[in-house]
């Protein structure tokens, strides 16, 4: 393993030690500039492709899709999504730092500060929401799900990466049970190359 590599490893280690949002602003602060070498060239991450592109994949009409990227970091998700087609994207995020790197892309429509462990003042209901590396440990866990939920319009798409841990720990399958969704697909598996499965790759459908 190289420097950069265990580098990374160590920053993606710190980031799911978090401890609440006063913590995780601090992290992302000082990761936000190298947070997609980290990330995505060094650690090759797939699960944030893998869940914009089966959003893409269960979008009827991805040109007049409204779309909130929920955890958006420094805009790797919309950048997917806008080789897709996709072109009405506003993202949330807690680290004003990892934000201003998604500015600089200009993949957003709007761009907005915000806990998504507390309840949300949006402007509109979606057409859909997608969230990569967001419901991790130190992170976001059922009352985020539930927060974003409640800004999906009927017959909205979610599309969300969940980790095992997350999953587990507040009980997921029940949190689905309770709501007024259809599950169009969750299969778990490893967002690392080479790694062992650890997230599921959830989508439902607002009913």
């Amino acid at each position: 393993m190289n420097g950069n590599s265990e580098n990374a490893r160590r920053n993606l280690r710190r980031a799911r030690a978090i401890t609440g949002s006063e913590d995780a602003r601090s992290v992302y602060a000082k990761w936000a500039a190298d947070y997609d070498r980290d990330v995505f060239s060094t650690l090759k991450v797939t699960g944030t492709n893998t869940i914009a592109d089966l959003l893409h994949d269960h979008t009827a009409d991805v040109a007049g899709a409204r779309v909130l990227d929920a955890g958006c970091g420094t805009g790797a998700v919309a950048a997917r999504l806008k080789m897709h087609g996709f072109d009405l994207i506003d993202g949330v995020d807690l680290s004003p730092e990892m934000l201003k790197v998604a500015q600089a892309k200009q993949l957003y429509r709007t761009l907005i500060t915000a806990d998504l462990n507390q309840p949300l003042d949006l402007p509109q209901p979606y057409t859909a929401i997608v969230s990569a590396g967001t419901f991790t440990t130190g992170h976001v866990g059922a009352a985020g799900f539930h927060n974003l939920f409640a800004h999906l319009q009927p017959d909205g798409l979610m599309a969300c990466v969940i980790a095992n841990p997350v999953w587990q720990r507040d009980r997921f399958d029940a949190v689905i049970d309770k709501l007024p969704l259809a599950i169009v697909t969750d299969r778990i598996e490893a967002t690392i190359p080479d790694g062992e499965p650890d997230a599921h790759m959830l989508v439902v459908r607002r009913t």
